[in-house]
């Protein structure tokens, strides 16, 4: 499958996912009032000509310096969140997975230029490579500080996903993914997604639940995700997850950034290495 066709077909899936707690799914908005799982199909046909030019871009970088390809990335990415609120009238639904995307598919293609196949870890180095210093040049040097990742940094000392991607994505390579592989072997997509989906919310630092609620609200996200991960009987799942869902709504809370792991979760889980 090319590149950008499983990219959107992760995007997709992820959306579909339900239920889901504070995000739009087949159930309901989740925690938005400007976005339904059709503005989420408008973005994500936006984004998908795009993932073909974050890859052709690392293809095309072979012996060029990580720094600029970085660069690079980062105007294609400009782009590709032009076309992504034209195509959603303004709604914010995937600004941060094209963040992601970028630097992942970039890497991807800057290691297809030099070998057929590569690992995982290969591609992590790849990825840590691009995004060198990216937390330094952002948030102690930048102009971020007024982004909800900014406003992390600042409040908490925590770098959110900048920190993330210049780690190589340790949460997705070394935690969701592996776990998802296997959870998809025992009980089938449906239910690892979802509690890989709870996993990440239980360990990572969301700053769209921060924006939104706080630390108060990450501890409680993290907490209640954390109490669902031994569910693994799919209707009493689904049941848990619909009680969660409710309550986040009531908060006013959405997990996001957690949204984005998962996609990319999926995408490397069924990306031909």
């Amino acid at each position: 499958m090319k590149i950008e066709e499983l990219a959107y077909k992760a995007l997709i899936k992820e959306v579909l996912l339900t239920p889901k707690p504070g995000l739009v799914d087949k159930n309901n908005n989740g925690s938005h009032d400007d976005m339904n799982i059709e503005t989420f199909y408008d973005s994500s046909s936006a984004i998908k000509p795009f993932v073909k030019r974050f890859y052709d871009c690392g293809k095309e970088a072979l012996h060029v310096e990580p720094k600029i390809l970085f660069q690079s990335l980062k105007e294609i990415g400009k782009e590709c969140e032009k076309e992504m609120f034209l195509a959603t009238k303004g709604v914010n639904t995937h600004k941060g997975i094209i963040f992601s995307f970028a630097v992942i598919c970039g890497a991807i293609g800057r290691l297809r230029a030099k070998q057929d196949t590569f690992a995982y870890r290969q591609l992590q180095d790849e990825i840590k490579d691009i995004c060198v210093d990216l937390v330094k040049r952002d948030l102690l040097e930048g102009t971020k500080c007024n982004t909800a990742g900014g406003r992390l940094f600042r409040d908490t000392k925590q770098a959110g996903i900048r920190d993330e991607a210049q780690k190589g994505y340790p949460s997705i390579f070394e935690h969701s993914l592996p776990f998802y592989i296997e959870q998809e072997r025992l009980l089938g997509e449906q239910v690892a997604l979802k509690l890989t989906l709870l996993l990440i919310m239980s360990m990572v630092t969301d700053s769209n639940i921060f924006a939104r609620g706080g630390v108060d609200a990450m501890e409680f996200v993290k907490l209640e995700s954390y109490k669902l991960l031994h569910k693994t009987n799919m209707e009493e799942l689904d049941k848990k997850l619909i009680g969660f869902d409710k309550e986040m709504i009531r908060r006013n809370l959405s997990p996001g950034g957690s949204a984005d792991l998962l996609c990319l979760t999926w995408f490397l889980a069924k990306l031909d290495l």
